[in-house]
């Protein structure tokens, strides 16, 4: 998947959000530049496109998946607890 071509294609409709922490997906340059991913999870039934801004792909790199996704939950049970 050519990762440029599909956020120019996503960023055309002006809406999109970092699949984990919700942060907005801007305009398709900067994303570009910043280095948003769009990834594709495979379903049981289709597969997906999720994006992922930097941040959340910074800290998952550095936490691994497990720590990652462990300080995720915390941050949306602290700020909806």
């Amino acid at each position: 998947m050519d990762v440029s071509e599909a956020l120019r294609a996503i960023c055309t409709t002006g809406e999109g959000s970092c699949w984990y922490c919700d942060r907005r997906l801007p305009a398709a340059e900067e994303a570009i530049r910043d280095g948003w991913d769009v990834q594709r999870v495979n379903g049981d039934r289709i597969a997906s496109i999720i994006l992922v801004c930097p941040m959340c792909q910074r800290e998952k790199a550095e936490l691994g998946e497990e720590g990652f996704l462990r300080n995720l939950s915390l941050r949306v049970c602290n700020s909806t607890c």
